[in-house]
């Protein structure tokens, strides 16, 4: 039994302490000074041993349990999982400017301002705990049926009542469509628009999922500065003036403007 992890936090820094407990816990499975089936200190003795509140610690093995770094039961304690053989890849791996492979880049480990990510420190972690619950539960008594492509009726009746009062923005549930995320949103609307070969505005810096899916529909961009206020839409103006009349035409067209 390891009784004394090597770990020391650093209370000044802006990475919170359950981060950096996992962060250390982590790099020493990788480094192999805790080895498969060592065990881990409780909560309670590791948090006496670092000076820092249990539930710091509680969130820290959590994370490092949905890793499957270590595992927890109330009859053996915690300890360092077994670690699967590492497996070489069956195709060797494509070049580096495909879209899906610029996930890893983003999500490699959590980070300040981590675009995808909420803020772990500040979710409400215990309340979407609950809601996901009771959610399962529900839909486990409901009949087994195909569900609307558009997305859950529910949603988008709740989607257009916050529009209307958040946004000032009128709408019928049957006029939002709800996509997977922002890529399936953005790829979607590039599809419907049919702009392909048109051109558009890009932020620089922007989001570089956004500018990559320009480039899989086809479409010209042309970077445009942003400033305190956002993007410059005068200097926009006059390196590329053409993109909002092209795009207003196709919006038009499709009775949405």
């Amino acid at each position: 039994m390891i009784t004394r992890l090597p770990l020391e936090l650093d209370r000044s820094a802006r990475t919170s302490l359950a981060e950096q407990i996992r962060t250390g816990i982590s790099a020493a499975i990788d480094s192999c000074v805790l080895v498969p089936g060592a065990r881990l200190p409780s909560w309670r003795d590791l948090a006496a041993q670092l000076g820092v509140a249990r539930g710091t610690v509680r969130i820290a093995y959590e994370r490092l349990i949905d890793a499957q770094l270590i595992v927890s039961s109330t009859s053996t304690g915690t300890h360092v999982a077994e670690q699967p053989a590492q497996v070489a890849p069956l195709d060797a791996p494509s070049g580096r400017g495909l879209f899906v492979e610029m996930y890893p880049d983003l999500t490699s480990s959590p980070a300040i301002f981590q675009m995808g990510l909420p803020a772990q420190d500040y979710f409400p972690a215990k309340l979407f705990a609950r809601i996901r619950a009771r959610a399962v539960r529900a839909e486990a008594g409901a009949a087994a049926n195909h569900s609307d492509p558009c997305g859950e009726p529910e949603l988008r009746r709740e989607i257009a009542a916050h529009l209307a009062i958040a946004r000032g923005v009128v709408c019928s549930p049957s006029q939002i469509i709800v996509t997977s995320g922002f890529t399936g949103g953005l790829g979607l609307t590039l599809r419907v628009l049919g702009l392909e070969g048109r051109r558009a505005w890009m932020e620089d810096p922007g989001f570089p999922l956004t500018r990559r899916g320009l480039e899989i529909a086809k479409l010209t961009f042309t970077p445009i500065p942003v400033d305190a206020n956002g993007i410059d839409v005068d200097h926009g103006v006059q390196v590329a003036p053409d993109p909002s009349s092209l795009i207003d035409e196709q919006l038009h067209r499709l009775g949405l403007l």
